[in-house]
């Protein structure tokens, strides 16, 4: 998944539910309980595959050690700076020493890839076009729906149906069944030929300021649009970090995702959101019927106010040339002054700057519409899926992985306490803070936004921790460490690395709850979802709509940075239209009146 997708649920996984252990307290239980245990065999024939599973699913127990050891390949996307323990790494970790050990398995990586930009979609392309699969993968990125239809229809990967009812754990089937979106786009006929992942309930964007910076130039809190291009324009022109030196940046965004389905990292969604324009969705207008909300004239509105922001410099003068890997490094490095992002991105990649400089300050606010409604541009889509190559002769261990990794994330096995500290201790990404080859976990799709009016309740005396999940505790102290010792009371007594360290880790966490959670579930009343009312693929969209979407990229660049008129939309409406846009939607119209 792009790197926004991919910390979003690495996010909601630190977030998610802890519940009973149940499944994990067995794992070192039953040594003959597997398939293969029974008959020993290990080939890699796809012959063997379903009599071998078979076996395996009738005696199935959702995390039962093989007898014999079970390798298996993989690859990943990572984290650009994840900030690991000392000798830990993605390729030798805590996490996949416990995996590999419980399970009796073996993995082995083959490649990794940033996730941010569209380097891991590149390369998993290129072995989906050789035949060289993994035996284990994720799907992820803005054309993950279209790559699992392609994996689907050359018949690449594994139909997981009968394998995710005896494998999966009760807890994971339950986390699923809570979503009534959760495998609308990877079931095919009755088939489960992959596990989506990424499906939480709606995150609005929020504006990230550099509230020092702010401060610094005595500018009003935004509250709107123009709030934005004057502060982006302060941030540009006034030089707000002091160093002399025009080398500062206002609202930074990234041009290869340039609207996002799927919450992608550093957008421009909140623009068009808050003017009712939904780019990249298949909504539904008055009269019930689906329109693409690419081309229509709130989305027009929005590409001239984004004009006249890139012409006046309140966007990066080089947004046309960059991805979520350039802006990362904007943040990262301390030049950006202002970001769209969900509420958890204080642990990336707004973590970086406070890294790098301690003294930084962000702080998130909320984008209303003119109306007061807080906008999500909403997709049931998931953020990626794992898929499990054809042929590979234990596709139950895909379902067995994210048995344990939701496990992992729920906090829920106990020998695991000191990890988790150690993590924490050296300030590791969250992204990163399950480093094991395939890190699939489910959480409850609400999870976050009951957390955090626990956490509210609490410091409000008006419950106490009792009503805290296991997984959620450690929040809490995070907020409460901070209320007690505030980062900038601990730089004033000049700290040595680890105080510094466990300061900075407590004010991220203290940002994204007690700053960014608490504007979302402050406007919950106000967000209004538009809802992407269908994902799946029809036949003209397999021919035509990657054209179409590069004539809608090209068009909204060109119009953004200048070189075509506002005007040009209209040609660009009915090109689209010309070229697959209406028989696509024709065709999304009778797939709906189906269900109707």
């Amino acid at each position: 998944m792009t790197s926004k997708r991919r910390t979003a649920v690495s996010l909601a996984l630190a977030c998610s539910l802890a519940l009973t252990l149940t499944a994990c307290g067995n794992s070192n239980d039953g040594n003959d309980s597997k398939g293969n245990a029974s008959n020993g065999k290990t080939t890699n024939t796809a012959d063997n595959t379903a009599a071998n599973s078979q076996n395996n699913a009738a005696s199935a127990d959702p995390m039962a050690p093989y007898k014999d050891t079970v390798e298996y390949t993989t690859v990943r996307s990572i984290s650009q700076d994840p900030k690991f323990p000392e000798g830990q790494s993605y390729e030798k970790n805590d996490w996949q020493d416990y995996v590999e050990k419980t399970l009796n398995v073996k993995g082995k990586m083959l490649w990794m890839a940033p996730s941010d930009g569209d380097q891991y979609a590149k390369k998993l392309s290129l072995d989906v076009a050789s035949n060289h699969l993994p035996d284990i993968f994720y799907i992820e990125g803005q054309n993950a729906i279209s790559m699992l239809n392609t994996l689907v229809d050359s018949e690449l990967i594994e139909d997981l149906t009968p394998y995710y009812d005896k494998y999966a754990s009760q807890k994971v089937k339950d986390r699923y069944s809570a979503n009534p979106y959760a495998f609308t786009t990877s079931d095919f006929g009755g088939k489960r030929m992959a596990l989506p992942y990424g499906m939480e309930k709606e995150q609005p964007m929020l504006v990230w300021v550099r509230e020092d910076w702010r401060k610094k130039l005595n500018l009003p809190e935004p509250k709107t649009i123009d709030d934005i291009r004057k502060i982006s324009m302060a941030f540009t022109t006034q030089d707000p970090d002091g160093n002399k030196k025009n080398d500062t940046l206002g609202l930074v965004a990234q041009s290869n995702s340039m609207y996002s389905p799927s919450f992608d990292l550093h957008t421009l969604d909140s623009i068009y959101w808050s003017e009712n324009a939904f780019p990249a969705t298949w909504e539904k207008n008055a009269d019930g019927k689906v329109q693409y909300g690419g081309i229509q004239p709130e989305a027009k509105k929005a590409l001239g106010i984004l004009r006249d922001m890139y012409k006046e410099g309140s966007i990066d003068k080089e947004y046309g040339l960059k991805d979520g890997g350039k802006t990362t490094e904007d943040v990262s490095s301390g030049r950006a002054g202002m970001v769209f992002e969900a509420w958890y991105a204080p642990y990336y990649p707004l973590g970086n700057t406070i890294n790098n400089d301690p003294h930084a300050e962000w702080k998130a606010y909320a984008l209303l519409s003119e109306d007061g409604k807080l906008n999500v541009g909403s997709s049931p889509t998931p953020g990626g899926f794992v898929v499990v190559r054809k042929g590979f002769e234990h596709p139950e261990l895909a379902i067995q992985l994210m048995n344990l990794s939701t496990e992992f994330a729920d906090k829920s096995i106990p020998e695991l306490k000191p990890v988790y500290e150690k993590y924490d201790k050296a300030v590791t990404v969250a992204v990163a803070k399950h480093a094991q080859y395939v890190d699939l976990s489910i959480a409850d799709p609400a999870a976050i936004y009951n957390q955090q009016k626990k956490y509210d309740d609490i410091l409000a005396g008006k419950a106490d921790e009792s009503i805290l999940l296991e997984n959620e505790k450690g929040g809490l102290d995070q907020i409460k460490a901070e209320m007690k010792t505030p980062l900038e009371t601990v730089l004033a007594g000049n700290p040595d690395k680890d105080t510094l360290s466990a300061a900075i880790s407590n004010h991220i966490g203290y940002l994204a709850y007690m700053n960014a959670m608490n504007v979302v579930t402050k406007n919950e009343s106000n967000i209004v979802v538009t809802p992407n009312v269908y994902s799946g693929q029809t036949a003209t969209m397999k021919t035509k709509w990657t054209d179409l979407q590069t004539l809608q990229k090209q068009a909204y660049l060109k119009i953004i940075l200048g070189s075509e008129s506002l005007d040009s939309f209209d040609k660009f409406v009915n090109d689209w239209k010309a070229k697959g846009g209406d028989q696509i939607t024709q065709e999304i119209q009778a797939e709906l009146d189906k269900h109707n």
